[in-house]
């Protein structure tokens, strides 16, 4: 009978002692597990990191068993409060600001600022917790935005795909033109289906209008849409095929 291949697959990486472990899912490679915790679940922990794009063979000795021990997901939180001047109106106006960056696992995943002095230290301290629990459970990678790059997504029902920006939780759109639209038909459709979702000309100031115009225009000249927060998706299908 022949003997099954096992290939350890790479599911994340956790933090052990300061420095970033991956962890495998080996089919057909169980230990005793613990906890309800995945019987094929393994740590690769050897201090020689492989290069990427190689896997470690699954006899490997360096191999241990995923244990609930080890934290998937290790947070360092950091709150940097500032007290700013502005000069305004011939005098001199001060703010106090809250800046937040959400570390995990040795990277910058997510940051935001406030204002209000302590009310908007308070209220950072209060939405970080919220958005370990969105991150957690979002369609998006936000603690590995590079896997995100080419996604394939629907805007506002059109074909595109995903463009991981600097700070990989702010994302650009690609409209896809392979998908049965050419490009004149993609933006035409795109600015029929924009119009439903914004105020009418009447209400609109002139100038926003000619502005809205221009980043239409360049957006399709480049094929690129320059949009933002990952988490601001309320016109994104995360799943087309």
């Amino acid at each position: 009978m022949e003997q099954k291949i096992l290939t350890p697959r790479r599911i994340f990486s956790v933090v052990i002692n300061d420095k970033l472990y991956n962890v495998y899912d080996i089919d057909g490679k169980e230990h005793e597990g613990e906890n309800d915790t995945p019987k094929t679940w393994w740590l690769y922990h050897s201090e020689n990191k492989l290069p990427d794009g190689i896997l470690p063979p699954a006899d490997s000795e360096d191999f241990v068993p995923f244990s609930v021990g080890m934290q998937r997901h290790v947070w360092e939180i950091k709150f940097t409060q500032r007290n700013t001047t502005k000069e305004k109106w011939g005098g001199t106006r001060f703010n106090n600001s809250t800046w937040t960056e959400m570390w995990c696992n040795k990277r910058l995943i997510y940051a935001f600022g406030s204002t209000g002095g302590d009310r908007g230290l308070h209220f950072s301290m209060a939405k970080v917790q919220y958005m370990q629990v969105m991150m957690s459970e979002h369609c998006y990678n936000f603690f590995e935005p590079e896997q995100e790059n080419g996604r394939k997504i629907c805007w506002y029902g059109l074909p595109a795909t995903v463009k991981v920006k600097r700070d990989g939780w702010e994302i650009g759109i690609v409209p896809d033109y392979t998908a049965g639209l050419t490009k004149e038909e993609w933006w035409k459709e795109l600015k029929n289906r924009e119009s439903k979702y914004s105020k009418t000309v009447s209400e609109m100031d002139k100038q926003d209008e000619e502005m809205d115009k221009e980043d239409h225009n360049e957006a399709m000249n480049s094929d690129y849409i320059n949009w933002g927060d990952a988490f601001s998706d309320e016109h994104i299908y995360w799943f087309r095929k």
